[in-house]
C-alpha cells in the first residue's frame, strides 16, 4: 500500500473511532509497526492527529481527555501493580466508590476475581459492564446520568445527586493531573464534580495515579487533595511531594 493510501486510511479510521492503536493499524495497513509510527509522526506534523504512547487520537475541540480505548492501553503494568496494592486496603463487605478511570477499571477486574463480597458504586460504564455476571459477589450500583462518550462515563447533576445519597468505606479516584500549587485537576467539569463528591462521601480516600500525572495541571481545578488519605503510585514522589504528604498526614504507597 502506498504512503498516501495509508495516510487516507488512517484518517478515515480516526474519524470513525476517535483513536487507534499501533498494533491494530499495522494489521489493518499490512505494514510494520515502525512504518505506522513513522506515518503517525508525519500526520501529526501537519496537524492531522495527536500521537500518544501506543497510538494516536483526534482531539475534541473542548476536551483534552484521551478516549477510553486508548487510555486502556497506557501503562497497563503500572495500573496492575497499583491496583494489586490497593487490594490490600479493601475488606469484605466494603462499599467502594470507583471513578471512571482505566486504573479503577483494572482494580475492578481484580475485585471481580477476588472472593470478597463488595458493593461497588461507580459512574463508569466499563466497570458496570464487567460486573454483570449472575450470582456475582459484587453488588453493583450504577450511578447513571448523562453518558460522556469519550470516557464511557456517566456525569451531570443526576450522577452527583445519586452519589450524594451514599457513604462509602473507600473511594478510589485517579485524577488526570495533580500539582502541589493547584491540587487535583481534570479536563471536564462534570467529571471533576463526580470525583470530588466521591472523596467527600467516603471514610477512607485513595488517590491512585501513575507518575506521569504528577506536577502537571489540567484545566478544571477541584477540591480534593486535602481530602486524600493515601496516595498509591508507581514511582517514588519528589522531595517536595514527600514533604507535603508528611505535613498533611497523607500515607504514600509506592
Amino acid at each position: 500500500m502506498l504512503k498516501i493510501e495509508r495516510f487516507a486510511r488512517i484518517e478515515e479510521e480516526l474519524k470513525k473511532k476517535g483513536s487507534l492503536e499501533i498494533p491494530s493499524l499495522s494489521q489493518m495497513l499490512g505494514c510494520s509497526e515502525e512504518t505506522v509510527r513513522r506515518d503517525l509522526r508525519e500526520l501529526e506534523s501537519v496537524g492531522k492527529l495527536n500521537r500518544i504512547r501506543g497510538g494516536a487520537y483526534l482531539s475534541d475541540k473542548y476536551d483534552k481527555t484521551y478516549a477510553s480505548p486508548l487510555r486502556k492501553t497506557l501503562y497497563q503494568q503500572e495500573k496492575s501493580q497499583m491496583s494489586q496494592k490497593a487490594m490490600e486496603f479493601i475488606h469484605d463487605r466494603d462499599v467502594l466508590f470507583l471513578d471512571s478511570s482505566t486504573t479503577c477499571l483494572t482494580l475492578a477486574e481484580l475485585l471481580l476475581n477476588s472472593k470478597l463480597s463488595l458493593t461497588i458504586v461507580t459512574n463508569s460504564m466499563m466497570i458496570c459492564s464487567l460486573c454483570t455476571e449472575p450470582n456475582s459477589h459484587i453488588n453493583l450500583i450504577c450511578l447513571g446520568g448523562s453518558l460522556r462518550a469519550r470516557t464511557l462515563s456517566f456525569v451531570g447533576y443526576h450522577t452527583t445527586d445519586i452519589l450524594s445519597t451514599y457513604y462509602a468505606d473507600c473511594a478510589f479516584i485517579s485524577s488526570p493531573k495533580a500539582t502541589l500549587s493547584e491540587g487535583l485537576s481534570d479536563n471536564y467539569l462534570n467529571e471533576a464534580r463526580v470525583r470530588e463528591s466521591m472523596l467527600k462521601h467516603a471514610r477512607r480516600r485513595f488517590l491512585i495515579m501513575d507518575h506521569t500525572k504528577f506536577d502537571e495541571s489540567a484545566n478544571i481545578r477541584f477540591n480534593g487533595l486535602e481530602l486524600v488519605d493515601t496516595i498509591i503510585t508507581d514511582a517514588p514522589l519528589s522531595a517536595e511531594w514527600a514533604a507535603f504528604c508528611q505535613s498533611q498526614n497523607i500515607n504514600v504507597v509506592t
